[in-house]
């Protein structure tokens, strides 16, 4: 199984580490800056609090240009925590490193496996361990995190995989697609064999595609508290961004796998809390990289560049809203939530059932999707309890329209709508 993810020089280092009993990966590409913090941190949290365990901390790199690699090997790492840095074999994206990282945890026989991301800026040595817990414990298979997040930089999960997750699965998590959790080794194993590695899952559609299939399958699962997520926040791509194409590609593809479940009736499911509240005070107001302002911009610009995309992905009644919008003073800032809900709906529905390209579809969703996030950083001035008051607020807009979602989506013949042919 080894030789999908890995070379032969990689196998033969993996067997001269032998066992273990946690390994913590860290999936990297270009993370020169950060990636060192990151590794003496989780070191630290290891040696303190698992010391009597035997931790590998790894990190599994994609082919990057700059000095990662080299800084990964140089960081002093405590005695008991082994150090591995090698490449995977694959498509390249996180999703590829994480199954590199389950393949290892088999090989290995790990009882637990860490998922950390390269650019954390707020980690502290209890992250890892707050994670691995429920795991080592044998109380869950899966521990994902909770935390507080800025915007723009949480707005996918805030306004897309939260909502959606909330009201079609029934499952109150709040991060389904936080970059850290934990798995258990033998539900990394079953996930490593499933045929999903040369989709979007093997990019970055891997986050959320675990916790759907952990929620819709009856993964034992739990929520961790970590405090407050700050990172080295990748440049937002205005015009065209992969990261966002590939992630809401696969949520979007995974409402249709399990769309009897929804569609049958929202089935409870659970996903508690696993030990105590984590203690942080967030700053009175977030610094965001990049304005409201330039998203309300990057709206604009996609009313021009995704006019024909949106003839095929909206109905006649949301882009008629939509283009009023666009050619108001403020209207990229003034995209309700009720708005949001229904064109989140259209663009599920065509993505799943139209004609067109499936990643045009997504692609053409980002632009508005900009407008709904400017909008809230307007209406909450990115105060704290106020931007967490207004996501809740709008996971309720989804589920007041979710009567919407299913008479679309039972309703829709793709020729029917304007503009598609």
């Amino acid at each position: 199984m080894l030789e999908t993810s890995f070379r032969v020089d990689a196998q033969r280092r993996l067997a001269e580490i032998g066992s273990a009993d946690i390994v913590v990966g860290i999936p990297t590409y270009k993370n020169a800056r950060t990636i060192a913090n990151v590794m003496r941190v989780a070191a630290e949290g290891l040696a303190r609090d698992c010391g009597a365990l035997k931790s590998v901390l790894t990190v599994i790199d994609g082919g990057s240009p700059d000095d990662t690699v080299a800084a990964a090997n140089q960081v002093t790492l405590p005695p008991r925590v082994k150090r591995l840095v090698m490449p995977y074999q694959g498509v390249q994206g996180k999703g590829s490193a994480v199954r590199a990282l389950f393949e290892m945890a088999r090989f290995m026989h790990a009882r637990a496996v860490v998922i950390l991301e390269a650019d954390l800026q707020s980690i502290t040595p209890d992250w890892v361990t707050r994670l691995v817990r429920p795991i080592l414990d044998k109380q869950y298979e899966l521990a994902v995190p909770y935390y507080l997040r800025p915007l723009p930089d949480g707005a996918m999960t805030d306004l897309l995989a939260y909502p959606l997750t909330r009201l079609l699965y029934g499952a109150d998590v709040r991060q389904p697609m936080g970059g850290e959790y934990a798995v258990s080794a033998d539900l990394a194993y079953k996930l490593s064999m499933r045929d999903v590695w040369e989709t979007d899952v093997a990019r970055h559609g891997v986050d959320i595609w675990l916790t759907t299939v952990a929620i819709n399958e009856s993964v034992k699962m739990c929520q961790v508290y970590l405090g407050v997520k700050l990172d080295d926040s990748r440049e937002l791509l205005l015009s065209f961004d992969p990261t966002f194409v590939q992630a809401m590609g696969t949520l979007f593809r995974m409402i249709d796998i399990y769309k009897r479940r929804w569609m049958d009736g929202m089935q409870q499911r659970s996903a508690p809390f696993y030990g105590n509240g984590y203690v942080a005070d967030p700053p009175r107001a977030w610094m965001p990289g990049v304005t409201a302002a330039a998203l309300g911009d990057a709206f604009v610009a996609g009313t021009r560049r995704y006019q024909r995309l949106w003839r095929t992905a909206l109905t006649p009644s949301t882009r008629l809203a939509i283009k009023e919008l666009s050619e108001a003073p403020g209207g990229a800032t003034n995209f309700g939530a009720k708005l949001w809900a229904r064109t989140v709906y259209d663009f599920t529905t065509v993505y799943n059932q139209g004609e067109g390209d499936p990643d045009k579809i997504v692609a053409a969703l980002l632009p508005l999707y900009y407008a709904r996030c400017a909008t809230i950083m307007r209406e909450t001035n990115l105060q704290p309890e106020a931007v967490e008051k207004a996501v809740l607020a709008q996971a309720q807009e989804f589920a007041t329209e979710k009567p919407y979602l299913v008479n679309l989506w039972n309703a829709y013949v793709p020729w029917a709508w304007e503009g598609v042919r």
